[in-house]
């Protein structure tokens, strides 16, 4: 199902934001810069808002895909109000990974600048 998926989208984000989280600690830990803990928090603030907004998704689509399996009825689900809020949240959940994708590369960059 295309909301399974969305789902399935949103952990891998979650995940990968965690390790993420999990090397930003372990370089504070070694690094104690003004210039690295400015940083730091910088994207730790991201990381809260990304979460966030992970979270809101993830209950917004969970909640279509409680309704739509108690509606049973294929009329429900190819009604065009469901099919415009799978269709929003496709878009939305492609965006917060694009989004993620372009921050995680910046990030890893510049991890791998500040460790050698």
């Amino acid at each position: 199902m295309d909301l399974d998926g969305l789902l399935t989208s949103l952990n891998v984000v979650q995940e990968e934001q965690t390790a993420i989280k999990r090397k930003l600690s372990g370089l504070l830990d070694n690094v104690v810069s003004t210039h690295f803990i400015n940083w730091a928090e910088d994207i730790h603030q991201q990381i809260l808002n990304r979460e966030a907004a992970v979270q809101l998704l993830r209950k917004d689509i969970i909640a279509l895909k409680k309704t739509i399996l108690q509606k049973k009825s294929i009329i429900y689900f190819f009604d065009n109000q469901y099919i415009n809020m799978i269709t929003k949240y496709k878009e939305q959940v492609a965006y917060l990974q694009n989004e993620f994708n372009i921050w995680s590369k910046a990030t890893a960059e510049k991890f791998d600048s500040s460790v050698a």
